[in-house]
């Protein structure tokens, strides 16, 4: 969606390595260099016209707490409220408004996740932790 609505510049947050230390199942989360260098990657497989910035982020944030060329932000209904936190931010730091874009949230079992509680959406999306568990679990049954 992001590489979709930019017309010049994407800048991709990815969550610093520092943020990470107590996921479960760490082992199979790679260095920060490389998840920035694979998310630009994809990017450019997408939308090569575009240039794509993916920077790693230590809060919430981002560069949306600072940057005031920034001037949209992507979200999905589970991060919502955080969409709302950033436009706060911004105000009080006297930063332009963002256009907000809202995606859908992924489920790991359904098409189609119709639900809006949040802690519904966290439970059912198809997330890194999700993937991280199916990873264990395979290399489980392997080493059997």
């Amino acid at each position: 969606m992001a590489a979709w609505i930019t017309t010049s510049k994407l800048i991709a947050g990815v969550t610093d390595d520092a943020l990470l230390t107590k996921k479960a199942n760490k082992q199979y989360i790679q260095p920060i260099s490389e998840r920035t260098a694979n998310v630009t990657s994809f990017v450019r497989m997408f939308k090569p016209s575009i240039e794509c910035d993916a920077v790693p982020i230590q809060d919430v944030y981002g560069p949306t707490g600072w940057d005031p060329n920034i001037q949209a932000l992507v979200v999905s209904r589970e991060t919502l409220g955080g969409a709302s936190s950033v436009a706060q931010l911004r105000s009080e730091k006297s930063l332009p408004a963002l256009d907000l874009f809202v995606i859908d949230v992924i489920s790991s079992s359904s098409v189609v996740l119709p639900e809006q509680d949040t802690a519904v959406l966290r439970e059912s999306k198809l997330s890194s932790t999700h993937i991280r568990e199916w990873l264990a679990r395979k290399e489980e049954s392997r080493n059997k």
